[in-house]
């Protein structure tokens, strides 16, 4: 199977397209206007921060709905990391069809990877080869409206949930694996998938999620602490309406409402140094319930814990893996 596959266009691809394209036309219009007849400066003050709402909004919610990165890593698979695969096609639980890689391992345990927003599944073939190199099995996947998957609409972990949930469906279908031993390990949107199916499927048995962000705006944490969190909450609440519009998909339950229900399964998160990805991890810390733990990796940027120190990461997962799962290192 090609890991590249042409994807059909639904009509709210068109539909937001359009919603996208007329913001800029607008946006051209009162630029052009301004530079013909310049307006006086309370207009302009008064005029920019609806507008950056407004725009803001739009264009982040067509981005989200929309990723791109579909051709990164195309030409790539397994093998170029010396490890024996086998492609695999499963249904999402609400009927879409995923492309995916399946790499064995030794019978330890059974890990998905789940990539982030504008990824593939082969972008985690870093991920997957300190975890094969230690005796797991991976199953890493394109996610819906990525790579070679089928859907055009991404939904920011909301139905992608059912992506995750599908792969679960296929891995007990293997007589080459443990249903009892079943991880996952996700990256930024990735992250925020694994977090939501587990708190749906106890079948997930351990849990690792790096950089999550919200899921929505309940995930910011309630009311806000700061001028510059009061400054963004309009943008916040607009930029998931948007989203809502965009992707049809109606908000789900947040991470701070449903991480506790994955305890007694145990929760591993790990961020970088970021601000903003620091903050929302430390929120889903303190809400999730024991076991857990974090690790904060200095100076690594957003999804790139990994490269910072390749041997600790492998060393950290595979080490949470083994007692998760109940397997001897």
């Amino acid at each position: 199977m090609s890991s590249v596959r042409i994807r059909e266009r639904s009509w709210r691809f068109y539909r937001n397209w359009l919603i996208h394209f007329t913001m800029w036309v607008i946006l051209i219009l009162i630029a052009l206007g301004a530079a013909r007849r310049p307006w006086p400066l309370f207009v302009y003050i008064l005029l920019a921060y609806p507008l950056y709402i407004i725009s803001a909004s739009i264009f982040y919610a067509y981005r989200t709905t929309h990723p791109g990165g579909r051709f990164a890593m195309r030409r790539v698979t397994p093998t170029n990391a010396g490890m024996a695969y086998e492609t695999v096609e499963f249904p999402s639980r609400d009927g879409l069809s995923l492309f995916g890689w399946y790499l064995p391992g030794n019978s330890k345990g059974t890990i998905i990877l789940v990539h982030g927003h504008g990824g593939k599944g082969i972008s985690m073939i870093y991920h997957a080869s300190a975890l094969v190199s230690k005796g797991y099995s991976v199953l890493m996947y394109d996610q819906r409206a990525h790579g070679s998957s089928d859907g055009d609409i991404c939904t920011a972990g909301w139905r992608e949930v059912e992506d995750l949930l599908g792969a679960i469906d296929y891995l007990k279908t293997r007589e080459d694996v443990n249903p009892e031993r079943i991880g996952a390990l996700g990256i930024s949107m990735g992250g925020q998938a694994v977090l939501l199916a587990a708190a749906r499927e106890d079948d997930l048995r351990a849990v690792v999620a790096e950089g999550p962000s919200a899921a929505g705006l309940q995930d910011h944490g309630g009311r806000p602490q700061s001028l510059f969190r009061w400054i963004n909450l309009p943008f916040n609440w607009l930029f998931y309406q948007m989203l809502t519009i965009m992707n049809g998909a109606p908000p789900q339950d947040g991470i701070l409402t449903t991480i506790a229900d994955i305890s007694p399964r145990p929760v591993l998160l790990i961020t970088g140094g970021g601000k903003k990805e620091r903050h929302f991890t430390q929120l889903f810390f303190d809400a999730a319930a024991e076991p857990k733990d974090l690790w904060i990796v200095p100076n690594a940027r957003h999804a790139e814990a990994y490269f910072r120190d390749p041997k600790a990461y492998q060393r950290r997962i595979v080490e949470f893996f083994d007692q998760a799962l109940n397997v001897e290192a």
